[in-house]
């Protein structure tokens, strides 16, 4: 991270292109060979349960998180009692890493598998004494080693994959014509592109995957949760966004697409000051935290903006001064097109 803030991520590698073209080639010949194989059938196991796979074309970044709290809570709605089984991704051994942390923050009581063989994890589970009757896997498209009743592919509307390369050149881990895989295919982040981008979008989806459900999602923030260190520990109160027009941030950012971050602050009338882009999952270490709260090196003691998941992984640091002040959205999933047919869809799994 430079302390100069401003940093944006706009290809995934400085390796020059010469040389990830040829890399995003071979990627893509080892990701083909591999999905021909699950294509047969084999290295697959069917759970006694139904499964529901809920993943990206891109590497992070597309809203995935509030997407599986949504269908967590529509499946809870119909009285289905649901687990979700993830990777656990960048995870110090005994630890819960931040997506963890979230979902457990989340959904309240919910059981949580997050380990490299999900598999293994979810048949301890189902030993255990929980009542476990569905499972939701977190990132699991390419994860195939899991059969699924219902797989949910979601699309970035801020970074469509018709425009974009494999890994490393781009952010693709698989390109757009694996989508012919999903029964449900949506795109996410609407509310920050024109409508013709989001109707090309539905058009490519369409010519890959014409028997797939098409949702939109908007993310809406509904209010700040602001945090205060005191001597008794972090203090929060809940402020509406219209008390936070006009103010200046610093913002610190550890996800897959800091940029749609950093939009949807301006856009409800902040001014980043300084952008501190961390990698994915990557933690706010003391050093950070040490600058940022430095008095010396602002005008005033700025709100440090960040989201939920960077905070669940920062907030137990004893690098944090009293005074702190942390900003965290509220945010929620609104599903627009297609919201019949997915409920449709989740009630018959």
């Amino acid at each position: 991270m430079s302390e100069q803030g401003h940093i944006k991520a706009k290809r995934p590698t400085r390796i020059p292109n010469a040389i990830t073209r040829a890399m995003s080639w071979g990627y893509g010949i080892g990701i083909g060979h591999v999905n021909r194989k699950y294509d047969r059938g084999i290295g697959i196991t069917k759970l006694d349960v139904p499964v529901i796979s809920i993943g990206n074309l891109s590497a992070g970044g597309t809203g995935k998180t509030p997407m599986v709290h949504w269908i967590a809570n529509e499946l809870i709605k119909e009285g289905k009692r649901p687990a979700i089984a993830m990777r656990g991704y960048k995870a110090n051994p005994g630890e819960m890493g931040d997506e963890e942390r979230e979902h457990r923050l989340a959904l309240v009581g919910m059981p949580v598998v997050a380990q490299p063989d999900r598999i293994a994890g979810l048949e301890k589970l189902f030993a255990s004494e929980e009542q476990v009757d569905c499972v939701i896997l977190d990132d699991g498209f390419q994860h195939r080693k899991i059969a699924r009743d219902l797989d949910i592919v979601l699309i970035d509307a801020t970074r469509p994959p018709c425009s974009d390369a494999l890994l490393p050149r781009g952010f693709l881990r698989e390109s757009i014509e694996s989508i012919a895989r999903a029964d449900v295919v949506i795109i996410t982040r609407i509310e920050q592109v024109d409508s013709d981008v989001i109707s090309g979008l539905k058009e490519q989806i369409r010519l890959y995957a014409p028997s797939a459900t098409i949702c939109t999602v908007a993310f809406v923030w509904d209010s700040i949760l602001s945090f205060a260190k005191t001597s008794h520990g972090w203090e929060d109160v809940d402020k509406p966004l219209s008390a936070c027009v006009s103010e200046s941030v610093r913002v610190v950012c550890g996800i897959g697409n800091t940029d749609a971050f950093v939009r949807m602050i301006r856009d409800h009338g902040m001014e980043p000051m300084e952008v501190f882009q961390l990698k994915d999952h990557e933690p706010i270490r003391s050093k950070y935290i040490d600058y940022l709260t430095n008095p010396a090196n602002y005008d005033r003691f700025s709100p440090i903006f960040m989201t939920r998941k960077d905070w669940v992984k920062t907030k137990d640091n004893p690098a944090w001064p009293q005074l702190s002040r942390v900003w965290v959205p509220i945010l929620s999933a609104e599903i627009g097109d297609g919201i019949e047919e997915l409920q449709s869809r989740l009630k018959l799994v």
